[in-house]
């Protein structure tokens, strides 16, 4: 697991070009990077000043965020990281370097990968790029969606081979059924699609076949 970036202001970015020695190891030995929720640098993912609303904030239990912003903004250092590793070419000078996103939730990842090529093409001007960022995203990345998330709209939206199944046991946003609450909004996946996301997706990162 690394971090989604250095927490002090005055450091460098964890995509700059000194720490390609580090990005080299996990490509030559094909082990993927994870980022986690919980391994985040300590980055804010909103300000302070929101959570004094005059409110109780919610709890969700276990190590889930606390507070509705808190689970929204869930996905924010994640978000952050991986555009940067993607624009500032990390996956271009390491092509074999692979990586998952683990606890962020996936609703974010649709408009994410828009959000990514619409950015390449208002700079289209300023730069060329080999690939398209939202290609560069589905060829070195993979996301573990939350049970409850429509999974099925999401793999519509993105294709069927950027999310991996996780349950998160026995952590309560896990639930007591993933299963069933996968698969609930999974009817119009096919047995490929459910293949790939129960087993071959993380068979793929982790350059393994069971």
């Amino acid at each position: 697991m690394v971090d989604t970036n250095e927490p002090s202001d005055e450091k460098r970015s964890f995509t700059h070009p000194d720490f390609d020695p580090i990005w080299a190891e996990f490509a030559n030995h094909k082990v993927p990077f994870v980022v986690h929720v919980a391994v985040n640098g300590h980055y804010k993912r909103m300000p302070d000043s929101f959570k004094r609303n005059g409110r109780s904030a919610l709890e969700l239990g276990g190590d889930a965020p606390a507070g509705e912003l808190g689970l929204v903004t869930i996905k924010n250092s994640a978000e952050i990281f991986l555009s940067a590793m993607i624009f500032d070419e990390v996956f271009e000078r390491h092509p074999e370097l692979k990586g998952i996103s683990m606890e962020h939730g996936a609703f974010w990842v649709p408009s994410w990968l828009h959000a990514l090529d619409f950015t390449a093409r208002n700079f289209r001007h300023k730069r060329s790029f080999s690939r398209t960022p939202s290609e560069v995203a589905k060829t070195h990345l993979k996301f573990s969606p939350f049970a409850g998330e429509p999974v099925g709209w999401i793999i519509d939206n993105v294709g069927p081979e950027l999310l991996v199944f996780a349950s998160d046991y026995p952590h309560p946003e896990g639930t007591a059924d993933p299963i069933r609450k996968f698969e609930a909004s999974m009817g119009n996946c096919d047995d490929s699609t459910m293949s790939a996301f129960y087993h071959e997706n993380m068979e793929a990162l982790m350059g393994i076949k069971l």
